[in-house]
């Protein structure tokens, strides 16, 4: 086998798992559809595994905190989450933190490859 076929055969075994098997989150928080801009570490999303109980296991939660456009993205474990049933939800710091209290969390399922989240801080659901 030619050194060349052997790389590429040898770089497509390792790619074949990229990704496959896990999810990658990154979105935008809104209200009423238009956009939202923040203070530095006013606000996050927090993304917690539904298991087989039905209930949240709060020992996995994963994090993404809000930038300063709306916009999120989990960049923990290397920005790799395992698939299924999250319940997402939106925590407000400091002067947000009374405005924002009652958004409720709600639940989405994590495909393989990219999610993208849209949370309307009007309609959360």
């Amino acid at each position: 086998m030619k050194p060349t076929s052997l790389l590429v055969a040898l770089l497509a075994f390792v790619c074949s798992g990229c990704s496959e098997s896990k999810a990658r989150v990154k979105g935008k928080v809104v209200e009423n559809a238009q956009p939202m801009s923040f203070g530095a570490n006013q606000a996050a999303l927090e993304l917690t595994p539904i298991g087989a109980s039905g209930e949240a296991d709060p020992n996995k939660m994963y994090t993404a905190v809000v930038n300063a456009d709306g916009s999120f993205e989990v960049v923990v474990s290397g920005g790799e989450l395992p698939l299924g049933k999250y319940q997402v939800a939106f925590r407000a710091f400091g002067k947000l933190t009374e405005k924002y209290k009652s958004v409720p969390p709600f639940q989405r399922e994590l495909k393989a490859g990219m999610n993208e989240l849209i949370l309307d801080l009007a309609k959360p659901d």
